[in-house]
């Protein structure tokens, strides 16, 4: 079952949109949720095209702020019975063994005094329907001060709120591997500010039925909330020929331009539709070895850099690295906009 969530700050930046297609090969999600989309849904639209889904429930935005997003894959047979600013149910029907289990994606209110109504929230869901639950999402909340670092004390009445909505539906945290924190602040020093307020909980039912899955939190360049991988295993590997892409960055480099004219020449320069066909299929072979050879894969760059940047947050507890983690997510930004295609 896996499964990617994120508060991705806004999913216009075209950054946003080449970090979650990464993740995407990477881990080979059958369901995407996504909050904070500050989009609306032909945006929307356009975001799942391409991403290569071919379902989607779109919660649009409300002016510059909100909006959810559900994404699913073509054999995940999935029904949506109720979505509304703040979440989106479903009931999910396993293919080999006909099993009906309960996936909500949730997104907590953001304002403090409007916390109590997240829980109600849940509780209401919890009320219409006894099956396997899965729920994960942006909870804007803590259990305990222990999933706080930096700022002042978390109100105890805020943090029982949320601990008796747990306990009230059943609910059982499923852990994480990663950083401690699923959100920053992005400042450094004395200033730094770290939560966790994105998770995954399941009730006893689901976990009857399914392996215990493992939460991953990896942290990134595109907002203050790390993306949640949720899978049975390590991350799969996802096979198959990827179609051309014409990169962006390529047309700054003189060579890029040798590269096109010569193997255009190398072919034939019959005008008829098959000879055009025949070049322009010798130039992307020619523009992929000269990308791998040359360039450097663009993707490993990123993996690695991702890599350094989650060990280096997971072992920051103090905040004292916080300059150079900000450094890595630059470097990765960079790394995102010279993977634009045409």
């Amino acid at each position: 079952m896996n499964s990617l969530c994120w508060n991705c700050q806004g999913i216009g930046n075209p950054r946003t949109v080449f970090a979650l297609r990464d993740y995407m090969r990477r881990w080979n999600p059958r369901i995407v949720f996504l909050s904070e989309t500050k989009s609306k849904n032909r945006r929307m639209e356009k975001v799942k095209f391409n991403l290569d889904f071919t379902n989607g429930l779109y919660v649009p935005s409300r002016g510059r702020s909100g909006g959810l997003a559900l994404l699913w894959s073509s054999d995940t047979n999935l029904e949506i019975k109720s979505y509304s600013n703040h979440h989106i149910d479903a009931i999910i029907t396993e293919a080999d063994n006909g099993l009906s289990w309960r996936f909500t994606s949730f997104y907590g209110y953001l304002e403090t005094h409007l916390r109590e109504e997240s829980w109600k929230l849940l509780l209401h869901l919890n009320s219409q329907f006894n099956l396997p639950w899965f729920c994960f999402g942006d909870f804007n909340e803590i259990l305990s001060m222990t999933e706080k670092a930096g700022g002042a004390q978390r109100s105890q009445s805020q943090m029982d709120g949320f601990r008796r909505m747990v306990n009230q539906c059943g609910f059982k945290d499923l852990g994480y591997c990663g950083p401690d924190y699923t959100w920053c602040n992005m400042k450094e020093g004395s200033n730094r500010i770290s939560l966790r307020l994105d998770r995954a909980f399941a009730n006893t039912e689901w976990l009857e039925h399914f392996q215990v899955p493992i939460v991953h939190h990896l942290d990134n360049s595109t907002s203050d909330h790390c993306l949640l991988a949720i899978t049975d295993s390590l991350p799969p590997t996802r096979k198959g020929i990827r179609r051309f892409h014409f990169k962006a960055m390529w047309i700054k480099r003189e060579d890029c331009h040798e590269v096109i004219e010569a193997a255009w020449q190398s072919g034939s320069l019959s005008a008829t539709p098959e000879g055009v066909a025949s070049n322009l299929q010798r130039c992307a072979s020619a523009l992929t070895s000269w990308n791998q050879t040359v360039v450097g894969s663009i993707p490993k760059k990123i993996a690695e850099k991702r890599r350094i940047l989650n060990s280096i947050t997971t072992a920051d507890q103090q905040g004292d690295r916080g300059a150079e983690i900000n450094q890595l997510r630059e470097e990765i930004n960079d790394l995102l906009d010279s993977e634009e295609t045409i």
